[in-house]
């Protein structure tokens, strides 16, 4: 009777255990799918702010587009937002005028000369604190072009590439990332990283002949205005600095007056320079409840007309 009873309990004590761990089990799971539920749930009311975001800064360009008919860093659209309170979390970001960088796709000799070739070589000689491998310039305007002869000793077409592991082909068309500059030869990542914010890949206007891009020289950084020309006047370039940002240039009249003063040398005309923009991109993050979203949307506006979202990403590029 006693060793029945014995049986009896550890029988008793096995269901209990045994139910412990099954409720332990539906406990865990039902609080693995709340809370699932629950990042779902900020992950997609983040990403509707971050939509609502891109709409009021469409908004905001334009309106910019109708008060002013130039762009500075002094306007409303160039100031970052570094906490705005939305419900249940907030949002921080800026607007990136992408006319303040130099167009990779200027150097499609398709569509531009040897001006803008040049200021890319002079742009990488401006990089003095890292190595800049010789050559690297070449290989860049060879990735772009179309045909598939090296312009030069120092080129690279697909002949380099096809021996490498793995291999593959030059892409002799316009760049649609900046980091394609990583698979062209000779492109190290220090280089990489310290060209990345100062160049751009930009998309030819849907319906409208390519042509080149031009440098906003009242955003542009003062390292790529001074590689606009070999023959940059350094005191010039540093007083234009000093006053851009409290007084830029607005019209047409005074950039003619600015090329004049001889910042530049003869190649620099307003053909190469402007003081409006038409391309811009959203920088955004979006923190909701436990989510964070982000959001890269790069913008173009016209003359007339609204702005035009041409892509959305959830990375820089």
């Amino acid at each position: 009777m006693t060793r029945s009873h014995g049986v009896a309990l550890i029988t008793a004590l096995l269901v209990v255990a045994i139910a412990s761990l099954a409720a332990t089990a539906l406990l865990a799971s039902a609080n693995l799918s709340i809370h699932r539920t629950a990042a779902l749930r900020d992950s997609e009311q983040g990403w509707w702010v971050a939509r609502g975001v891109e709409a009021w800064v469409l908004g905001l360009l334009e309106a910019d587009r109708k008060d002013s008919g130039f762009d500075a860093l002094n306007e409303p659209w160039a100031q970052p937002v570094d906490h705005l309170p939305v419900e249940q979390g907030f949002v921080r970001g800026r607007v990136e005028d992408l006319q303040a960088r130099f167009n990779l796709n200027n150097l499609d000799p398709r569509i531009a000369g040897d001006v803008y070739w040049k200021q890319f070589r002079k742009l990488l000689q401006e990089l003095s604190d890292v190595e800049v491998p010789l050559g690297v310039d070449s290989a860049v305007r060879d990735w772009i072009d179309e045909d598939s002869q090296p312009a030069s000793m120092n080129g690279a077409e697909d002949a380099e590439y096809l021996n490498l592991d793995p291999p593959y082909r030059a892409a002799n068309r316009p760049f649609t990332v900046v980091s394609e500059l990583l698979a062209v030869r000779g492109m190290t990542p220090e280089v990489y990283e310290r060209l990345r914010p100062l160049v751009a890949a930009l998309p030819p206007v849907r319906g409208q002949a390519p042509a080149p891009t031009r440098i906003n020289v009242n955003t542009a950084p003062v390292e790529l205005l001074r590689a606009l020309s070999a023959a940059t006047d350094e005191a010039k370039l540093a007083e234009f600095d000093r006053r851009r940002r409290e007084d830029p240039v607005e019209d047409a009249a005074e950039l003619g007056a600015l090329i004049a003063e001889g910042v530049w040398g003869p190649e620099v005309s307003a053909a190469v320079v402007d003081y409006r923009s038409h391309f811009f991109q959203i920088q955004g993050e979006v923190f909701v409840g436990s989510s964070r979203v982000a959001l890269y949307s790069l913008i173009h506006r016209p003359d007339s007309g609204m702005p035009v979202v041409l892509a959305h990403s959830a990375e820089p590029e």
